[in-house]
């Protein structure tokens, strides 16, 4: 298995590539609408604005030349968070998705970052909540989705 994971940043002065490795990794993440309708105008008109201010990031995994998974990330004064966490189906129990986390860790500089997730998705967190030792902050009903809890660890959504 041979995976390699990169920062869309390192492409910015590249508009050509930057834009088309943007709309890729978007496109692996675009089944998120369901639980984030904004997502699309969130990713581009606020998290991609950041990667070019520098704020924000995203890293994503590219496994036999297909794009696997995706973290956005964003890091402030106030705030680092892992806003986006996704791997694909077929890409999952590899350790890919354990390598990835850490280079979100490393550039936020915790492993206890503020991160939110539908109810409906903490099975799928469980692993790095044990093993970093995650903590439940808040439950906010209908917060992004009508009628869905959001899950927030290690902090609280403003």
């Amino acid at each position: 298995m041979s995976y390699k994971i990169e920062r869309l940043s390192k492409y910015i002065f590249d508009d050509e590539n930057y834009n088309k490795l943007a709309n890729r990794i978007y496109y692996v993440t675009d089944h998120l609408t369901k639980d984030y309708p904004h997502h699309y105008e969130w990713y581009y008109q606020t998290h991609l604005p950041g990667v070019r201010k520098g704020n924000r990031e995203v890293f994503f995994v590219q496994l036999h030349d297909n794009i696997c998974g995706a973290a956005f990330v964003k890091k402030t004064d106030d705030e680092k968070k892992i806003c986006t966490f996704y791997i694909a189906e077929y890409a999952r129990n590899m350790g890919i998705g354990r390598a990835l986390m850490n280079k979100a860790f490393d550039y936020l500089d915790t492993k206890k970052p503020l991160i939110t997730m539908p109810a409906s998705k903490v099975q799928f967190f469980l692993h790095f909540m044990y093993r970093y030792d995650w903590k439940i902050t808040e439950i906010k009903d209908s917060y992004y989705t009508r009628g869905h809890d959001e899950i927030v660890f290690n902090g609280n959504l403003n």
